[in-house]
Order: C-alpha cells, then sequence, then structure tokens
C-alpha cells in the first residue's frame, strides 16, 4: 500500500481493529523518542517501529498526525518517564546498582534516566523491562501498566515478609513479568492465543474426612484425562504441555538457591516462571516444580490465585499431606501424580529388577523424593522409605533435551536466560510478520539485528510450534 493510500485508508477507519489490519499490510516505519513519534527517516535515532506496531501502542489519531505533520507529541512532559522508573525501582526495593546491572546499562544511567534527562529512548526502554513495566508507554502515560503494579506491590510484601527473596530474585521476576507479558501481546497478534480446555477452576480444597491431597490426585486424573494424555508415562515433555497445548508461558530465569518456582498474573493471563539454578538444574526436580505451578494455574480458583505466589524447594518436596496449607497440599499432590500416575509407578515398580525405584525415576522423569513417595503411597504403605532406595541421580538425557530449557545452547549466544525460551521464536515470528521492526525485536532478546536475522533458522528448528498455522 503507497503512503498516501495508507494515509487517505486509516483516515477511513472505524475501529482500532480495521486500523490495525490496514497497519499490517503497510510497509511504512515509524521512529519514537522520549516524547514525540515521526515518520522514520535514516538519520532517526530512536526506536522504530512498523506501522502496526506503532498504531497500537499510541492510536490511529498519533500515526494521522505524525503523518500529516511530520511529528505527534506523546506526552506533555518528557520528565514523566524519570518519575516511573523511579517509583517502580523503589516499589520494588531495589537500588539504581541493582537496576543497572539487570539492564545491563551503568548506574548513572539508570540515576539520569531518572530525573528524566535526555538520553536515548532505548536507554528508558532497557531500565524499563527489567522493572516488570510496558517499555512502550514510559513518558506516555504516569502509570505504564495497572495491573503490572499490583504484582510489584504484591512482590514487595513478599520481599519484605520473606528473607529467601534476595535483590536478584525480585529483579528476575519483575523482568519475567515484563517477558509474559510481551509474549502474551505477540501472540494474541499473531493468533497463537491459548485454546479452549473445558479445564475449570475447582473449589474443592478438602474437607473432613476428604483432605485436599486426595483431590489433587483427582484433579492430576481429570487433567489427563481432558487433555488425552493416557495413564502411563506423559507422552509430552511438560514445557511442550504449557506452551503449546496449554498456551501458558513458561519462562526461565536465576531465582537464586531457595525459591522452585512462581506464577505470575500479568493482562488477565498467567504464566509460570521456573528457577533453573537450586535444585531444580536437575530436571526431574524441574519437572515436578513446573508441575506444582499448573496445579495452582488450571485448578485453584480466583480466591487463591494472587498475582504473584511464590514456592520454595523446601515445601515442594514435602509429602503432600504434610503441608498445613491445603492449597499447597492439593497442588503438591497434583505435581505427582499428573507427572507419575500412583498405578502406573507401581508397576513399572514391580516388573523391574535391579533398582526399581530407579527405573520409576527414568521412566516417568521424577526426582528420587518424589519417586519414594509415590511408590510408598502407591504400595500402601507396605514397605518402608528406607527401603525404596536407589543410587541413580543422574537424568535421562531425553529429558533435558526434551523440555528445551535453552539458555545454554541458544542460536543468540549470551541471550537473558528469562528470554531464551519461546519467547525468542514468537519474537522473531512478529518481527517477521511486522508485527513489530526488527530493531525492536533484536532489543527484546539484547542482540543486534544481524545476531538475530543469522540465528532464525535456529531458533525456528528449536520451536517449530510457533511457526505453524495459527489455531
Amino acid at each position: 500500500m503507497k503512503p498516501d493510500e495508507f494515509a487517505r485508508a486509516l483516515a477511513k477507519a472505524e475501529s482500532d481493529e480495521e486500523a490495525a489490519n490496514l497497519a499490517k499490510k503497510s510497509d511504512r516505519m515509524f521512529v519514537r523518542s522520549l516524547d514525540q513519534l515521526a515518520e522514520d527517516s535514516p538519520a532517526a535515532r530512536g526506536r522504530r517501529l512498523t506501522a502496526f506496531e506503532a498504531v497500537v501502542a499510541y492510536g490511529r489519531d498519533v500515526l494521522l498526525e505524525a503523518m500529516a505533520e511530520g511529528a505527534a507529541l506523546l506526552c506533555e512532559s518528557p520528565a514523566a518517564a524519570g518519575q516511573v522508573l523511579r517509583e517502580r525501582r523503589e516499589l520494588l526495593s531495589l537500588s539504581p546498582g541493582q537496576a543497572a546491572a539487570r539492564a545491563n546499562v551503568q548506574v548513572r544511567v539508570v540515576e539520569e534516566a531518572e530525573k528524566s534527562r535526555r538520553l536515548p529512548i532505548r536507554d528508558y526502554e532497557r531500565i524499563a523491562r527489567v522493572l516488570g513495566l510496558d517499555e512502550r508507554y514510559v513518558s506516555v502515560r504516569a502509570e505504564p501498566d495497572v495491573a503490572n503494579r499490583e504484582l510489584a506491590v504484591r512482590l514487595r510484601r513478599i520481599g519484605d515478609d520473606y528473607p529467601r527473596m534476595t535483590a536478584l530474585a525480585v529483579s528476575a521476576i519483575a523482568e519475567a513479568a515484563w517477558v509474559a507479558l510481551t509474549q502474551i501481546r505477540l501472540e494474541e497478534q499473531l493468533g497463537l492465543g491459548p485454546p479452549h480446555t473445558g479445564i475449570e477452576p475447582s473449589s474443592n480444597y478438602g474437607s473432613p474426612g476428604y483432605p485436599a491431597y486426595k483431590h489433587g490426585y483427582f484433579l492430576a486424573n481429570d487433567a489427563r484425562e481432558r487433555l488425552g494424555l493416557g495413564t502411563g508415562p506423559l507422552p509430552r515433555y511438560l514445557r511442550e504441555l504449557c506452551e503449546d497445548v496449554l498456551g501458558i508461558p513458561l519462562i526461565q530465569a536465576e531465582l537464586g538457591e531457595h525459591i522452585a518456582g512462581v506464577t505470575v498474573q500479568v493482562g488477565g493471563r498467567r504464566a509460570i516462571l521456573v528457577n533453573v539454578t537450586g535444585r531444580n538444574r536437575h530436571v526431574y526436580v524441574r519437572r515436578s516444580t513446573i508441575a506444582h505451578e499448573l496445579g495452582h494455574l488450571l485448578y485453584d480458583i480466583e480466591a487463591e490465585l494472587r498475582e504473584l505466589q511464590v514456592d520454595d524447594y523446601d515445601e515442594l518436596e514435602k509429602l503432600a499431606e504434610q503441608l498445613p496449607d491445603r492449597v499447597e497440599q492439593r497442588a503438591n499432590a497434583f505435581a505427582i501424580e499428573f507427572i507419575a500416575p500412583q498405578k502406573a509407578a507401581v508397576e513399572c515398580y514391580e516388573k523391574t529388577g535391579a533398582d526399581p525405584v530407579g527405573a520409576v525415576m527414568d521412566t516417568f522423569g521424577i526426582s528420587y523424593t518424589a519417586a519414594r513417595y509415590q511408590l510408598w503411597n502407591g504400595l500402601d504403605r507396605r514397605l518402608g522409605l528406607e527401603e525404596l532406595i536407589s543410587e541413580r541421580r543422574k537424568p535421562d538425557l531425553s529429558f533435558e533435551s526434551g523440555e528445551a530449557y535453552t539458555a545454554d545452547y541458544h542460536p543468540i549466544q549470551g541471550i537473558p536466560v528469562p528470554r531464551a525460551g519461546r519467547f525468542s521464536a514468537v519474537v522473531l515470528h512478529a518481527a517477521e510478520n511486522k508485527r513489530v521492526s526488527w530493531q525492536t525485536a533484536a532489543d527484546y532478546l539484547d542482540c543486534k539485528e544481524a545476531q538475530l536475522r543469522v540465528a532464525s533458522k535456529g531458533i525456528r528448528e528449536l520451536f517449530p510450534t510457533v511457526f505453524r498455522r495459527p489455531r
């Protein structure tokens, strides 16, 4: 569509959806600074945006003004940007140095940005992302994202009360929330939204004579039946189930030695954040963590689905009935039964000669502790836990490769850990389909445009389902 034709058609658009659909077909490019949007030019040094990217973020009227007048004002005062960054950093209890380290900029840049100094827009964006802010609206709105502010408030409260919530974990969770928010938005723009599974939340957290953990077992089998997973070892890896089947972003991050997993709510949808340090370095423990978080996301009622749910290793590795919290008790029971149903685990144990506990671990991809507890219960505790032992500790390599945690071997060398999963493929797909510019895509993945283009084939091979036709 020629430039003048695009402007005329955009002016006649009767809805935001119609304007966005017109922009998808346009090759027109725009550029934004801290306070203005203009048409792109070779000399421009700001954030380059596709027409679609610009109209979705700032609206049709702003684009029309930029095309007619050469530039359009995005905010009354660029001073708003510094205030937003400072307030969010302080809300998260991060120092300027901690925010700078996470954003990979000098402390001076954070300090000057918080004073709304004339810095490149991309510096403001880098800082915003690691604080969990939607960088498109820094300086444009006084509060860029109300929903994520509630997440930040919850994160602050947990950090105040939970000594294991270090600054490292707080900043990692905030950045992961931005990854989830962006991935969800791009997937919806690409027609990759979540499918309908028929799974509904359950308000049953147990009752006298029917403890919560028993209902957790029931829900695990309910999920298996609704998802067509059978009664034996899962036919698909948990990463695939979360992302490809359930449409739940699964984001990896380095959260220290104590936190196992987190669920976050962003933009009305929820995502799983799984630690790749601590005990989760072992893929079997990591699978149990993911399954536990799935138990929360799939079945917890709204009252129990907080903006932020943090689970640590000590709680996840306890026998479900040992947990006083009924919500956690149910999620623990769901996790083990979902991965390794008792009946199937016992059958595997009884038909194996040497090291039957190890065989159960490798067959179902579960940790040593989980295998022992599940067999203990499945055998009606006829054997003592001291009899259910194994020397096996190294996982079956097929699980490590199948769960595809790509931080160590992603085609883009040095990509930040939270951005190395499916997110990287969604971003690439969005660039190829003009939902975002190649410059935006490269900045999302913290690399150069040339690096992203070279890596595109490898990313496609790692995440082929992202590039299939929309559901």
